[in-house]
């Protein structure tokens, strides 16, 4: 990795996928909407299918070539509509597969693929607006009496299954059918209307009990998803509710998906996903229930620490690696030490980072190294966005300093996420 004191600005590539807002990544940017495609994910590293780009040294490179061994990748996802049920390996899970696949010859773009690397996928999603998703299994006695309450059969004898998640996902296709059919009929009149979903009625709410709201999944569920029996295993999961600011950790082989709401995602760089349904993608259940957890993990909320500065500090499946939330203010920018790479995203109102690790009395007049001068407007600093003092972003962008000691300081106004990222041995 370079050793490259100052911020630079990264060009943030947007993917397209269906689940996603046609207006949330347009406002926090400042562009004009509804788009014209959905804007699902904003992404933030060196993957390698679709990388950030920084300038340096006067051209244009992809992340991937400064920083190609950038252990995560960031993301702020607007969630317009329910992603698939899924799961992802463990490290050892994905090596295996990894070669298996490999070994029978399964081209590494095929879209049945389920292995496309050898590495795990831990992430970790913070709330920037109310946000709900499903984690993980219910326990079998509210199974038990959610059966009863809504009338389905099916759901008793999942309830009285050894594993609820793996009855659901094993009914026989005719079966299945049926009971995605009863389950459309308990949840009441509307859940097929687009109208319905169009005006907010199709919304989980805090205030629903657990009646309400599984009666209101149904109808968001089948709505998106019409006849998918993924449905049934979404019943047999937890529904979690985050307010802003709450975050979540899923760790290998829980099943989870995402079903609405706008937030910061932190996550290995890796693409295995193994899924149970809600999508048109590549389902392979066998595969999925093979390294599914059992049980499945509970679901707790992380608990986050608050700094004396008054940032939010989110812990993370690595030691090597940090995510803090902090609130910018010009009477309190935030001052951090760092040794390593250093990624700011903005996600309201502007800042401008810096680093003097140079050492400067004060860290408002430091030229970043590889500046020149007004007379030779070509060096790194220029090509980079920099300025004297710093590197400046607004909501929506991102800023990464790559490697080296130093100390960086946001100023400004506005709210940021900022990921650290440590050297081996310095952990």
């Amino acid at each position: 990795m370079l050793a490259m004191a100052e911020f630079l600005r990264m060009s943030n590539p947007i993917q397209h996928y269906a689940w996603g807002s046609r207006s949330v990544l347009a406002e926090m940017q400042g562009r004009p909407g509804p788009t014209e495609q959905p804007e699902a994910e904003l992404w933030m590293g060196a993957h390698p299918s679709a990388p950030s780009r920084v300038q340096l040294a006067g051209r244009q490179c992809g992340l991937d070539e400064v920083a190609p061994r950038l252990p995560f990748l960031l993301k702020v996802l607007a969630i317009d509509a329910p992603l698939s049920l899924q799961v992802h390996p463990a490290s050892d899970q994905a090596r295996e597969g990894f070669e298996r696949e490999d070994a029978a010859g399964v081209a590494p773009d095929a879209p049945h693929r389920n292995y496309k690397d050898d590495r795990a996928k831990p992430e970790t999603v913070v709330a920037l607006t109310d946000m709900w998703l499903l984690a993980g299994q219910q326990e079998r006695d509210r199974l038990t009496e959610l059966a009863a309450q809504l009338g389905l059969p099916w759901l008793g004898a999942a309830a009285a299954a050894p594993f609820p998640v793996r009855h659901a996902l094993e009914l026989p296709d005719d079966v299945a059918a049926a009971a995605v059919r009863a389950c459309v009929a308990a949840a009441g009149p509307g859940h097929d209307t687009a109208a319905s979903a169009q005006e907010g009625t199709v919304s989980l709410t805090p205030a629903m009990d657990p009646l309400e709201r599984a009666r209101c999944l149904i109808r968001l569920l089948s709505h998106h998803y019409p006849d998918d029996r993924g449905l049934l295993v979404a019943l047999c999961m937890n529904v979690v509710h985050l307010e802003p600011g709450q975050a979540l950790f899923t760790p290998a082989r829980q099943l989870h998906a995402y079903l609405s709401g706008t937030a910061v995602e932190i996550m290995g760089c890796s693409d295995n996903v193994l899924r149970a349904g809600l999508t048109s993608k590549h389902v392979d259940v066998p595969e999925l229930l093979r390294i599914m957890a059992v049980p499945q993990e509970p679901v707790v909320l992380l608990e986050t620490r608050e700094t004396a500065d008054g940032a939010v500090r989110y812990p993370l499946w690595d030691p090597a690696l940090s995510l803090t939330a902090a609130r910018v203010t010009p009477e309190r920018p935030v001052v951090r030490e760092s040794s390593g790479t250093c990624m700011v995203l903005v996600t309201q109102g502007a800042v401008t980072a810096s680093d003097h690790s140079a050492g400067t009395d004060d860290p408002d007049t430091v030229t970043p190294p590889g500046a020149v001068g007004a007379g030779n407007p070509g060096g790194a600093a220029a090509s980079s966005g920099a300025r004297r003092g710093g590197t400046r972003a607004t909501a929506g962008e991102s800023l990464i300093r790559l490697d080296g000691p130093g100390t960086v300081t946001v100023r400004g106004e506005g709210q940021i996420f900022l990921v650290e990222a440590v050297p081996p041995g310095h952990a």
